[in-house]
């Protein structure tokens, strides 16, 4: 199992504005693939069998998350330039060919971006935090096999 691990290093993290061109995120040191939440919703009755609950399923929601990178001017002008548009942008994370692939995954979805400097501390490192709000469909294409 150990050589079916995946190092974060290796995985490539873009964005884009059409879903069709993208660019590596310079500097960033986190990969964001968002978990998906399903809503349950409570459909008992009455007639419910057995005075059990019921439930059917509802909209599933996204979660939102953070990437974090190293500080440029270039990476936070754009970002700030993703958020006045007022549109969501399209991230992709490659991930690397595993041994019967010759082509790695890729999960591709669609969120709002928010960037800031966080505070940091005499040691630490100046970054930018692209805040994500994502919307829609988190789309995984299994990568092409060798």
């Amino acid at each position: 199992m150990a050589q079916n691990v995946i190092s974060g290093d290796e995985i490539v993290v873009e964005w884009g504005t059409d879903g069709v061109t993208y660019a590596v995120i310079k500097g960033c040191k986190t990969v964001g693939i968002p978990e998906e939440t399903q809503e349950y919703r409570d459909r008992t009755s009455l007639d419910s069998p057995g005075r059990s609950k019921e439930y059917g399923t509802g909209m599933t929601d996204t979660s939102e998350l953070t990437l974090s990178c190293f500080y440029s001017k270039e990476l936070y002008a754009l970002a700030k330039s993703y958020k006045a548009s007022g549109n969501p942008i399209y991230i992709r994370n490659t991930l690397p060919a595993m041994d019967d692939q010759s082509a790695g995954d890729t999960f591709v979805y669609q969120a709002f971006v928010n960037p800031s400097v966080p505070a940091v501390d005499v040691d630490g490192d100046l970054m930018t935090d692209l805040k994500l709000r994502p919307t829609g469909v988190v789309t995984w294409t299994e990568g092409a096999a060798a």
